[in-house]
């Protein structure tokens, strides 16, 4: 098994077991995959994924940092379609695993261009003035407050002078959340900022230019045309996996 390079610590250690063995164990990462598709792990998939590089600016060789770059999926789409270098860290061995085990079957030009790694992303030096983008997809909905801040104040180190970040997280309402939505919060491991809430620490870091927009319309949205195509397979499903498995998705 892959193990942390040298940010080990032993609070890594514990948040790297509880994603191993709970939402990114290796049967809840392929079950990710089919509703949202091979090496795609977030809600949409390459819909979404799509929809969001569109907003970067993306160029060919330009050097793309991916926090939180899962089974893979966003990094081999933007290789593919932009020529990007992608480097992309994951604290899950699971992810890393299974995100190397898919590059042996890329092309080339896409293989090539991008690189994964175990590195714990609040832990982890980022070089100075370093990367054209920083992307994101529903991961640093994980650390805590001062964790998120010092993630944010490296990230705004490593970027080059005008470069970009991009972040999906998941996000809580301006009204106080029901309790079951608490324990919900609790249980997944997720410490959800408002949107504005959100905005206003960026700004606070010293990001220019940011725009945090609420994107739960569309989410929801592409959430009801999964979630059709996921009963849709229902018989397969099960006979893959286990009535279990489908009733823990549905």
């Amino acid at each position: 098994m892959p193990v942390l390079s040298s940010y080990d610590n032993e609070a890594s250690r514990k948040e790297q077991k509880f994603l191993d063995s709970n939402q990114y164990s290796r049967n809840g990462i392929t079950r990710y995959e089919e509703i949202f598709g091979k090496t795609f792990v977030s809600v949409g998939g390459e819909t979404t994924t799509r929809e969001f590089v569109t907003m970067i600016g993306l160029a060919p060789d330009m050097k793309v940092l991916d926090i939180g770059s899962g089974a893979g999926g966003s990094a081999f789409y933007m290789a593919r379609n932009y020529k990007v270098d992608v480097q992309g860290i994951d604290l899950s061995t699971n992810m890393n695993s299974i995100s190397l085990d898919y590059r042996k079957e890329m092309e080339p030009d896409v293989k090539h261009r991008c690189h994964f790694y175990i590195e714990d992303a609040d832990k982890m030096e980022f070089p100075e003035n370093f990367f054209d983008v920083v992307y994101s997809r529903d991961t640093i909905m994980h650390f805590k407050d001062e964790e998120r801040r010092k993630v944010y104040r490296n990230i705004l180190k490593t970027l080059k002078p005008g470069g970009k970040l991009l972040v999906s997280d998941y996000c809580k309402g301006e009204k106080p959340s029901p309790r079951e939505f608490i324990e919900y919060e609790k249980q997944r491991g997720y410490n959800l900022w408002t949107v504005k809430a959100y905005g206003e620490m960026l700004e606070k870091t010293g990001f220019i230019n940011v725009k945090a927009l609420d994107k739960t319309d569309r989410m929801v949205e592409i959430m009801k045309m999964e979630l059709k195509k996921f009963h849709g397979m229902k018989d397969n499903f099960v006979k893959k996996y286990s009535q279990k498995d489908f009733n823990d998705l549905d």
